[in-house]
């Protein structure tokens, strides 16, 4: 095994100890990404709708084409039963739906929590399932063809610290607004007010979801690291901690 960093020499191979605590180490290693991992919610509010329950039961079959051809343009759809990256905690059985979708760009892994996608419980208004996920995201994405103005307290919870509302205005024009919590320094591309065309909007959403995110858990954890600093770390950790004297 190589290691590198600021306190082991850079390309020495190291003898480590064989035991049961460091193949526990190595395999709590391996479950920190490599990359940055951002899981985003992703809504559908249709004409009239108003409440938490009404946006959560919404099926695919509900959504408009245009909505439909946003979730597309945002990135790929995976099959959860075999896709081996991140999948921002939904589960691979089924429970949560079949599909999701997907974007990876620059050492970075972008889920989306597409709520439509996510099986519908005919006999729980509140849709937990649903809400377990959507619920503890930083950042929301809304589409929003309700005719009014939806509210940031619409999906309760302590979540939901940026909100990017799209509505759609004449073809190819969406307007946008953007709620953030007060404590989240300004970010872009996108800010409230704006009106962005249709061949830029997938871009720009998805920039400004991630740069919502990393604003929030700057806010919340005062410093962040870089996956790639999480391992180094760890790493050099692991390294001291099982260091033999010999082969």
């Amino acid at each position: 095994m190589g290691f590198d960093g600021h306190k082991l020499t850079v390309n020495y191979y190291l003898p480590l100890k064989k035991t049961d605590l460091l193949q526990r180490e190595l395999k709590a290693l391996d479950r920190i990404p490599s990359q940055e991992t951002i899981k985003v919610a992703l809504l559908y509010v249709g004409s009239g709708q108003w409440t938490e329950a009404e946006i959560l039961s919404n099926t695919y079959f509900d959504t408009s084409l245009s909505y439909r051809t946003f979730v597309q343009s945002l990135g790929w759809s995976v099959d959860l039963a075999t896709f081996k990256g991140y999948t921002g905690k939904l589960e691979h059985d089924g429970s949560d739906g079949k599909t999701c979708p997907y974007f990876v760009e620059d050492g970075i892994e972008l889920v989306f929590h597409e709520a439509t996608s996510m099986p519908t419980d005919n006999n729980d208004s509140r849709q937990i399932k649903k809400k377990r996920h959507i619920g503890n995201d930083h950042v929301h994405i809304i589409w929003n063809e309700s005719q009014h103005n939806y509210r940031p307290e619409t999906i309760s919870g302590d979540f939901g610290n940026v909100q990017i509302q799209i509505r759609p205005l004449e073809p190819g024009e969406y307007g946008i607004s953007l709620y953030c919590d007060s404590q989240i320094k300004p970010f872009g591309p996108l800010v409230d007010g704006m009106v962005a065309s249709a061949d830029v909007l997938s871009a720009a959403v998805r920039a400004t979801a991630i740069n919502g995110h990393r604003h929030t858990t700057q806010m919340f954890f005062k410093t962040t690291s870089h996956p790639y600093a999480l391992r180094q770390k760890m790493i050099n950790q692991i390294a001291e901690k099982h260091l033999s004297s010999s082969w």
